[in-house]
């Protein structure tokens, strides 16, 4: 009985260590200066340009939920992106995304802040209000 305890507490302990780890590696990110983007995410490399992006995955169960508000606010601010991973791999590695759903801030052509998981609507409209994020319309 003790050793299935002893167990448990090892899986728990090592998805403990794992998670630590996808936070350190993204703490890593911040500060990044942005190079080498493509297409409309060229403007995010501009001194002056504030932009959010979310980077998220088909199979991922959490973006399935997140990645449709994001898409809503897309279309109603600007410098709103959202990045397939399975579809844009060369782009999830200049922000070094290492997980999903992970939505960044980008301000002055440098990665801002890294937020992992999926994130409230209230948490995000803080975030396109703190960057300044103009409205499309």
């Amino acid at each position: 009985m003790m050793i299935i305890l002893y167990i448990f507490i090892g899986i728990i302990a090592l998805f403990m260590v794992i998670q630590f780890n996808m936070i350190r590696m993204a703490k890593k990110s911040k500060g990044i200066k942005l190079s080498g983007l493509r297409g409309e995410l060229k403007v995010l490399e501009r001194k002056g340009t504030n932009g959010l992006v979310y980077f998220f995955s088909p199979s991922c169960h959490a973006c399935k939920t997140q990645t449709p508000l994001i898409r809503e606010m897309k279309s109603e601010y600007k410098n709103i992106f959202d990045i397939d991973i399975s579809k844009d791999f060369q782009t999830a590695g200049i922000f070094g995304i290492k997980a999903t759903p992970t939505p960044i801030t980008v301000e002055d052509g440098m990665v801002n802040n890294v937020y992992l998981g999926a994130k409230p609507k209230e948490f995000l409209e803080k975030l396109i209000n703190k960057y300044n994020l103009s409205s499309v319309k």
